[in-house]
């Protein structure tokens, strides 16, 4: 990595805990709370350049996982917008033609307008099922009907970066494509309440008779397919960074709990059981995050990093809750605590966070696991 690369990255890294020590900390309970989405962030994430890093020049997934595990240690629910809506914006750049660029990226990176993904289905799989999203293109147009489910930012995004299938039922034959939110046909179902990330809207989008010019897809209808796996593997890896995020979060709570809770005379921090809890925590949130890293620097030198995104994934999602469980435990009684109690000086966030990164671990390729792919590659 340049001196210029490391600089940019290490002003990136700054500003995010910057921002998120500003902004997110004093409201992340409050929007957990509510629910409401918090449409002035994205007007100050822009202006700190922190809302669409991948598709800027020298910045890249690993500028964008940095930014992620910063804001998800103050409030993962507003990484999992951010996570949406750069990777949206991350697919124009990189696979977009000189006018959807123009159209998209803009808006997008000032935050005049909020991207998000459609990419998963109630199905097993792609284009499975009885509401999938199927496509079909003929006289420079195509047609989409279906439903994509668990959109984040739905509703509230003015694009979605969707993925139809277009052969026949079982086959691989997906194509991405690029639809404005008022496009006549699309509709947001009812919001589905959620455990966790609260802030972040979830809903449903059906297509009902969308016909989109062949020009609205990405790449061609041949590179569908390549386009979906980069996209879902860097998906995973922002999810993998906020997990991390959270996890470091939990540690350092945990760790100044274990200071102030007296058990036998001393702070339960004294006691070897307590440090080994302490010792894990922090471990498996620093190998998910190297991890993490070594993927998304692998996908910035235009090198193949889906089966070390997989790799994360798994990991993450084998020991994710386990360390909120674990950062719980050592603060006992206080640790499941939504409120703060009158005797007690300081925030609870670990019921928060336990919720959280429920939402964090549980992104898998449609009808594929992550340790499927990890096997395939052995």
């Amino acid at each position: 990595m340049s001196n210029s690369v490391n600089g940019n990255l290490q002003r990136i890294q700054s500003r995010a805990a910057a921002f998120a020590e500003e902004f997110l900390e004093p409201i992340a309970a409050d929007l957990d709370r509510t629910g409401k989405f918090p449409r002035a962030l994205i007007t100050e994430l822009a202006k700190q350049e922190l809302l669409t890093l991948p598709a800027v020049a020298q910045a890249g997934l690993v500028a964008h996982v940095e930014t992620l595990r910063a804001l998800s240690q103050s409030c993962p629910a507003v990484g999992t917008i951010v996570n949406s809506h750069a990777l949206a914006a991350y697919a124009i750049s990189k696979w977009g033609n000189a006018a959807q660029k123009s159209a998209h990226l803009a808006r997008l990176s000032a935050g005049e307008a909020i991207g998000a993904l459609a990419i998963h289905e109630s199905g097993p799989g792609l284009g499975l099922g009885p509401e999938a999203l199927t496509g079909v293109i003929a006289n420079g147009k195509l047609t989409l009907n279906g439903t994509k489910t668990f959109i984040r930012n739905a509703g509230a995004a003015n694009v979605y970066i969707g993925v139809a299938q277009t052969g026949a039922p079982g086959a691989t034959a997906p194509v991405v494509f690029i639809a404005d939110a008022k496009t006549p046909g699309i509709s947001v179902g009812p919001a589905h309440p959620t455990m966790g990330l609260r802030g972040c809207p979830v809903a449903d989008l059906v297509f009902n008779s969308v016909v989109l010019d062949v020009g609205s897809l990405l790449g061609t209808a041949e590179t569908g397919l390549a386009i979906l796996a980069e996209l879902l593997s860097a998906l995973g890896l922002g999810e993998a960074a906020q997990t991390a995020g959270i996890g470091t979060a939990a540690a350092k709570h945990a760790a100044a709990a274990a200071h102030r809770r007296v058990q036998f005379g001393h702070p339960i921090a004294s006691l070897q059981a307590i440090q080994q809890l302490l010792a894990e925590i922090a471990t498996d949130s620093h190998l998910a995050w190297l991890g993490t890293r070594h993927a998304a620097q692998l996908a910035d030198n235009n090198a193949p990093f889906a089966v070390e995104a997989a790799m994360v994934q798994s990991f993450v999602g084998r020991f994710g809750q386990k360390i909120l469980i674990d950062a719980i435990q050592v603060e006992g009684g206080l640790g499941i605590c939504e409120t703060t109690p009158p005797h007690f000086e300081g925030t609870l966030p670990l019921a928060r966070l336990f919720r959280d990164i429920a939402g964090t671990t549980l992104l898998d390729a449609p009808g594929d696991f992550p340790e499927a792919l990890v096997a395939a590659s052995l």
